[in-house]
């Protein structure tokens, strides 16, 4: 087996994770009386502020749990793909700080659960970041993401989910979160591809050089 198939083997083990940690998350509440809205997040109650750390893998039912699913398992299996281990620091990274801007800005009085937020800031994180990088891989993947997920960018006008349970609050939060994150990030990530001809400029600039044989004079 190969480096690369073994690096995807190792990203599908741990995009496995999270996925996992909300479904298990659900059975435990079905199984205990559907109290997920105690640790959901209440935005700009002070006293809710712990509702950052649960409400991403809490849902509200199981059409919400498996929209969620795909989309979660493979920008986390890509995170981890690109990054290693520095991938679940960039995950939680996102985790947070998504959740604290949802805070701030969601409207009083409302509980936000699910993992949207977190799902819309990672996809925000992969497209920029394959803007910004430009390496091919992680270019390919941002297409990807575009692709599978570019019908997200409606989930950021409030006006569409008037008197829905839909959180745009979360969704704009991972949309800023992704993107700040992307540039923060820039530096880090696969390095560029190894250029094929670089060799044989290295050999034209020796031909070029005053001990050419065509300089020598023989």
């Amino acid at each position: 087996m190969d480096r690369e198939a073994k690096e995807a083997i190792h990203a599908a083990i741990a995009a496995a994770m999270p996925v996992a940690a909300i479904w298990v998350t659900f059975a435990l509440d079905n199984a205990f009386g559907h109290h997920a809205h105690l640790l959901g997040l209440v935005p700009r109650d002070a006293g809710r502020l712990y509702g950052i750390l649960f409400f991403p893998v809490l849902h509200a039912d199981l059409d919400h749990l498996i929209a969620n699913t795909p989309p979660l398992f493979l920008l986390v299996f890509g995170l981890i793909l690109f990054y290693g281990d520095r991938g679940w620091n960039i995950l939680g990274t996102n985790f947070l700080i998504s959740g604290f801007i949802t805070w701030c800005m969601g409207r009083p009085d409302t509980l936000h659960i699910g993992a949207s937020s977190l799902v819309y800031a990672l996809a925000a994180f992969h497209f920029a970041s394959g803007l910004i990088r430009r390496v091919p891989r992680q270019m390919a993947f941002s297409l990807l993401v575009a692709f599978l997920y570019g019908g997200f960018v409606w989930a950021f006008f409030p006006t569409l989910y008037i008197h829905t349970s839909i959180s745009w609050e979360g969704h704009l939060s991972g949309l800023l979160t992704g993107l700040a994150l992307a540039f923060h990030y820039r530096r880090l990530g696969p390095p560029m591809p190894a250029d094929p001809f670089a060799d044989e400029d290295s050999d034209d600039e020796n031909d070029d050089g005053e001990d050419a044989y065509w300089k020598t004079g023989e």
